[in-house]
């Protein structure tokens, strides 16, 4: 079934307000999320795409867990990835009506299963979501997660779409060709 965008918002809106404090870092840091892999959908598409991987993660210092620096501190991950791409059926750049942008994620019927298990069991914690060993965003869990569906926000349009083609395994969409002048008539 294809997914448009008045589909997913609402959805999305819903779990951007369960969601406070998101934090996705400026310049993007670099995960160092232990050395497992996540599995992707597809083995074919697992060797081109990057990986996209969702870890638990909480401001306290533990030393079972994985720090990773951030703009404004420290991000302790758990070392084995909670979520994965396979987990994902879809993912879209969305914008609200008061004009904020997010990427919508909308997650598989086990994949929302396992979304249910892991927010009701870490309230209050951040859901940490990395693309290729990079930490895209850090959303704290609010309360149990449980419609499928995940957004959080970003800070431009670009942003929203780069990060919703990288999580759906696509290329980047190139830049907008500059106009070329015509030639001049004779």
């Amino acid at each position: 079934m294809q997914l448009t965008m008045r589909k997913l918002a609402p959805a999305a809106l819903i779990a951007v307000l369960a969601l406070a404090g998101c934090a996705a870092p400026k310049g993007g840091d670099k995960a160092a999320a232990g050395s497992g892999q996540g599995t992707t959908a597809a083995s074919s598409q697992a060797a081109t795409s990057p990986a996209v991987e969702f870890y638990i993660a909480t401001t306290d210092a533990d030393p079972s867990l994985t720090p990773v620096k951030v703009a404004d501190g420290t991000l302790y991950l758990q070392r084995m990835p909670v979520l994965t791409r396979a987990d994902l059926t879809e993912a879209q750049a969305l914008v609200d009506r008061q004009g904020q942008n997010f990427v919508g994620l909308r997650f598989s019927e086990a994949g929302t299963r396992k979304l249910t298990d892991v927010s009701t069991q870490n309230v209050g914690k951040m859901l940490v979501l990395v693309i290729d060993r990079e930490l895209i965003a850090a959303p704290r869990i609010a309360e149990p997660l449980n419609k499928g569906v995940l957004a959080f926000g970003v800070p431009s349009a670009n942003a929203a779409t780069s990060i919703a083609a990288r999580i759906r395994g696509e290329a980047e969409p190139a830049a907008a060709p500059a106009a070329t002048p015509a030639a001049p008539k004779r």
